[in-house]
């Protein structure tokens, strides 16, 4: 139609870069997250990595699941974090998968679903949430303690397919 503009949308600044991302439901707690954990879990900024991708094809339909934030120290992923609206506990499954996916030598021991009021912290080895509630997110010498026993294990090979499809089933499914 002649005389329409595409929707804007609204940018706020990045705590983590101080670029100008879109204010979407995921990235409000996003950033409600990094600030949270500087201000009050004691990370640096220099501890997070954003937006690690996940690259997944299940019976021809390829697919890329986002990590919000990976917290790696010492050049070791310790910690994912992925927001969303909702219910945590509706996500705990494909988030446990995707710390299970993100490194290829080892899990990553603790992941955290959070929307903007709730999160989880998931015990990845077990695959299971061991605490609720944004105050149950381990300070950054709390983690640190938490991932001392070092590597992880690695995710035997005949559960790489079986977490594939549970991330991807999250991830585009809902």
């Amino acid at each position: 139609m002649a005389g329409c503009k595409p929707p804007s949308f609204a940018k706020v600044p990045c705590f983590i870069t101080g670029k100008l991302v879109l204010d979407t439901d995921r990235e409000r707690i996003r950033q409600k997250l990094a600030r949270f954990l500087v201000e009050e879990k004691g990370y640096r900024i220099g501890d997070f990595v954003l937006d690690r991708e996940i690259f997944m094809e299940i019976k021809g339909v390829k697919a890329i699941s986002i990590v919000d934030l990976s917290i790696v120290v010492d050049g070791r992923t310790l910690m994912i974090l992925r927001g969303g609206p909702g219910s945590v506990v509706t996500r705990e499954a494909g988030t446990v998968a995707a710390a299970r996916l993100l490194e290829p030598g080892h899990i990553v021991p603790w992941a955290v679903q959070a929307n903007l009021i709730d999160a989880a912290l998931l015990d990845v080895r077990r695959k299971k949430a061991v605490a609720y509630g944004w105050d149950s997110i381990p300070t950054r010498s709390e983690l640190l303690e938490l991932t001392g026993q070092w590597p992880p294990p690695r995710l035997p090979d005949e559960r790489i397919p079986v977490e594939r499809q549970i991330l991807f089933s999250y991830d585009t499914h809902g």
